[in-house]
């Protein structure tokens, strides 16, 4: 016969054994996902740090190609608009990265693989009127082939 405290340490063996095994490590097949979160921030960032040194090459780059301004706007006339308005980011602080579960817009977008809302805020200088003023703006942002776009 079993005694209690006998018991109670082949139970508490017993969890111990399948925490081990039920742990991603154990099997050797834990893949995690990447953070998705991260993913859209760095993307955002990358967008804004161009936007502040006004490298407008990695500014369009950063842009979905798909959406419907970069297929009404080839890189030359983004340019010449770029170019012309007198409003540019001086510096942004991102808050919040949110992540949607669903594509909102399968018939517009079949091919996207994720949507996100990136809020941010931004402190805009006016070339024109040497104005400076603080707005909140949320980017939206897609993923097609494992890269997120500002849309």
């Amino acid at each position: 016969m079993v005694s209690n405290g006998s018991w109670t340490k082949i139970l508490g063996l017993g969890f111990l054994i399948i925490l081990i095994c039920s742990t991603p490590g154990w099997t050797g097949d834990f893949n995690p996902a990447p953070d998705e979160g991260l993913q859209v921030e760095k993307a955002a960032r990358t967008y804004l740090e161009a936007e502040i040194k006004r490298d407008l090459t990695a500014v369009y780059k950063s842009l979905y190609p798909e959406s419907d301004y970069c297929r009404a706007n080839n890189f030359q006339a983004y340019l010449a608009e770029a170019k012309s308005t007198p409003v540019r980011i001086k510096s942004y602080t991102v808050g919040r990265v949110l992540i949607f579960e669903d594509n909102p817009d399968k018939n517009k977008f079949p091919k996207l693989e994720g949507f996100a809302r990136v809020e941010v805020d931004l402190v805009i200088h006016y070339t024109d009127t040497k104005q400076e003023s603080s707005v909140n703006y949320d980017f939206p942002f897609v993923k097609e082939n494992g890269i997120w776009y500002k849309l």
